[in-house]
């Protein structure tokens, strides 16, 4: 994510050429796989929200404020405690320092007061030794900050990704942060969509082979974006997307970020429009509730992580 004076939204909407086109999809109905574990008990942790300008997470002109959320998920399931990404970690202030000037200008002062990943945790009452998987929607900054932060956790992320963050030489490039993968190449899951295609989208891959989690390519804003689909209690499932839209009106109308953000932070705009083109269809299914990482209007209906309950 790559946020503030992209509050520059009058000169975003003026930069660059037509948004690339948006494909209109039907999004086939399809029968999920049987769940065959406990079931999943998603939550939310906000490690910060600012104001930012809508038009920045939607292109358009002088759509309004909106409130930019950082965050990550867990979802418990007996003794496997899950992440959806790590979100932002401890040394984040750091992290900022550290890297170009441009993206200091970007993201400014913004992401200095977030609340690490090992902080909101135990808040949560989780301890981060006991968080045994993370799920990576994609391998930028602002959902890896906290890996460093869980000693046991197993890593899993797309192949094109984690090629990606193998090949990186400088400290940041492409959105990541190469620091935030130091020491953890050996617990690095690189996983590959061998499953049956979902929704439209092209494979999938049971991620633990239980029904309850099911990841599908959805590309664009990085090489291996990956989005997940998650089966919890009762009613529609969770489709967590990171950064394929960074808010519901991405999905919704559909329409591409602003375009200084979109030149900014996705790999390949023509992917990333054709993966917005099967968000919309799915949504337009209503068989799930889509979540993207930066708009919590998309997660109102999923509770915030506390001690001992999740709370709304």
């Amino acid at each position: 994510m790559y946020a503030r004076p992209l509050a520059l939204a009058a000169t975003a909407a003026l930069l660059g050429s037509c948004a690339p086109h948006i494909p209109q999809y039907a999004a086939p109905a399809a029968d999920l796989p049987a769940r065959r574990s406990p079931a999943l008990q998603p939550c939310a942790l906000v490690h910060l929200e600012v104001d930012e300008d809508l038009s920045n997470g939607a292109r358009g002109w002088f759509r309004g404020p909106w409130r930019q959320a950082y965050s990550s998920f867990v979802l418990r399931q007996g003794d496997r405690v899950v992440l959806i990404d790590a979100g932002l970690g401890e040394t984040t202030p750091a992290d900022v320092d550290a890297a170009p000037w441009w993206f200091r200008l970007a993201v400014g002062n913004a992401a200095r007061p977030a609340v690490g990943l090992a902080k909101l945790l135990k808040q949560a009452g989780i301890r981060p030794e006991q968080v045994t998987h993370v799920l990576l929607t994609h391998r930028h900054w602002d959902h890896t900050g906290g890996l460093r932060e869980l000693p046991n956790a197993r890593i899993v992320m797309a192949r094109a990704d984690a090629e990606a963050t193998d090949a990186q030489s400088s400290p940041f490039a492409d959105g990541a942060m190469r620091g935030h993968f130091q020491g953890l190449q050996a617990r690095i899951d690189r996983m590959d969509f061998d499953g049956p295609p979902l929704f439209g989208f092209a494979a999938s891959r049971d991620v633990f082979g239980d029904g309850s989690v099911i990841a599908v390519p959805t590309p664009g804003h990085t090489p291996g974006a990956t989005s997940y689909l998650v089966q919890a209690d009762a009613g529609k499932p969770w489709f967590f997307i990171g950064d394929a839209a960074w808010v519901k009106e991405g999905f919704e109308e559909p329409v591409p970020k602003g375009r200084l953000a979109s030149a900014v932070a996705d790999f390949d705009a023509d992917q990333t429009a054709d993966t917005l083109g099967h968000l919309h269809a799915l949504h337009a299914l209503g068989v799930a509730h889509l979540v993207t990482a930066h708009d919590a209007r998309t997660w109102v209906q999923l509770p915030r992580c506390v001690s001992g309950a999740a709370t709304p």
